[in-house]
């Protein structure tokens, strides 16, 4: 397979768009997002963010093309001042069809080396299904750690979610 990891741009807005749609429907207890609660101008706030993800913002995200967008996953920094040394990591997602090749892994590997250089930061945080076992055993691999799990974290239909709660920290963010 050719595969190549990159941070997307405001060109890659509709296959941003249709790989949540696919997320979204294919694993729905592993989001938070829901199709049905999308603004209007949901495509154009997409398009905006992504022509501004960068280091300097402390936005970035970052795809698998293989040739199309396959996978994708994006690293927030906090907005509030107090709260400037942590990021979240959110919307890691891979198509069924290509998981098991190690795309995951590559989108990992690449946004946190691009986090890595973001100006003080010191630690990552993220929020996983617990019933995602394949995706926490990969945080674990990279070195995150459980920090707590929370019960009942969503609600979809009658189907409670229950998430754990993993922090990295980044070696020389102080």
């Amino acid at each position: 397979m050719n595969l190549r990891i990159r941070m997307l741009n405001e060109s890659d807005t509709a296959g941003f768009l249709r790989l949540k749609q696919v997320g979204l429907t294919t694993d729905p207890l592993s989001f938070v997002a829901d199709l049905d609660e999308d603004p209007a101008d949901y495509a154009e706030r997409v398009r905006d963010r992504l022509s501004r993800a960068s280091i300097e913002s402390g936005d970035v995200v970052v795809g698998a093309f293989a040739p199309a967008l396959v996978g994708i996953v994006a690293v927030t920094r906090a907005g509030q001042s107090k709260r400037r040394h942590k990021a979240d990591l959110h919307g890691m997602y891979v198509e069924p069809a290509f998981r098991g090749q190690g795309i995951g892994r590559a989108l990992l590997q690449e946004v946190l080396r691009l986090a890595s250089v973001m100006a003080r930061l010191e630690e990552i945080h993220l929020a996983v299904a617990t019933h995602n076992r394949e995706a926490v055993a990969l945080y674990e691999r990279f070195g995150f750690e459980h920090v707590w799990t929370e019960d009942r974290a969503l609600k979809v239909a009658a189907n409670y979610v229950d998430a754990h709660h993993m922090r990295l920290d980044i070696p020389g963010g102080e």
